[in-house]
């Protein structure tokens, strides 16, 4: 059986922010629709936000549009998934 939530496009956005700004980006980013969950972690990144659509146009629109343009972002590293790795190895 295939889970039909397996074929959805997600997307992980690792953020280097201001600290002064990072409460109110994790707040504005919960907000963006695409949005499944935000975390803030230790390492050379700060927050990482997880994406997740069934629209490829609705996550790049939200890592463009949405995140790109939050304050206090000083460098953003964008990873989209293109399927399962079972599915693409076979």
């Amino acid at each position: 059986m295939v889970d039909e939530k397996s074929h959805r496009i997600q997307a992980y956005v690792l953020l280097n922010v201001d600290s002064k700004y990072q409460k109110d980006i994790v707040n504005k980013a919960k907000s963006i629709p695409t949005v499944q969950n935000v975390k803030t972690i230790y390492g050379i990144y700060d927050i990482m936000i997880i994406l997740e659509s069934d629209d490829m146009n609705a996550v790049k629109n939200a890592i463009d549009n949405d995140i790109h343009k939050l304050d206090g972002v000083t460098n953003l590293t964008s990873l989209v998934t293109v399927g399962i790795a079972g599915a693409i190895l076979e």
